[in-house]
């Protein structure tokens, strides 16, 4: 009787394998650079951006700071909400800034390192949050069209 193997599709494996290298880079130098694609970090992180990551204690994650997280088979990085304080050990509640939801708490093993800087083009750019950023997040998080409005102008 022949054995049955559940294979995974191309993308899917070359999405781990980097996911998994990028992990092993931070943990060996303490330090990854790694370009953006997605826009739930939007106005802060736009997709194209460079995002300079070091490796920290977890445990220092505190709200406000941008992460680099290992969620389902992917690379995340969001915003600290809050941290939660639990029996089997301290768990983070992140955020995309044009999100309007939560993600699901993460565990200490999940959080690789700290944002600590973004390079969009040839400048170096801030992750503090201003009053109008809070508000453009505010609204990229209740309007779908202004989030795609803004992508548009963005990349043109």
């Amino acid at each position: 009787m022949p054995i049955e193997t559940k294979t995974r599709p191309l993308a899917e494996t070359k999405n781990l394998l980097g996911c998994e290298l990028a992990a092993e880079v931070l943990r060996a130098s303490g330090k990854l650079r790694l370009q953006v694609t997605g826009a739930s970090m939007l106005p802060a992180i736009w997709p194209g951006d460079v995002l300079r990551v070091r490796s920290f204690g977890p445990e220092l994650a505190m709200p406000g700071d941008v992460v680099l997280c290992r969620r389902e088979g992917g690379l995340v990085a969001h915003r600290v909400v809050r941290r939660i304080s639990q029996r089997d050990g301290m768990r983070w509640v992140l955020r995309g800034d044009s999100v309007d939801g939560n993600d699901g708490p993460a565990s200490s093993g999940e959080l690789l390192g700290k944002v600590i800087a973004i390079e969009r083009g040839h400048r170096r750019l801030s992750l503090q949050r201003s009053f109008p950023g809070r508000l453009a997040s505010w609204i990229l998080r209740r309007s779908g069209f202004v989030t795609r409005v803004a992508l548009r102008l963005g990349t043109d």
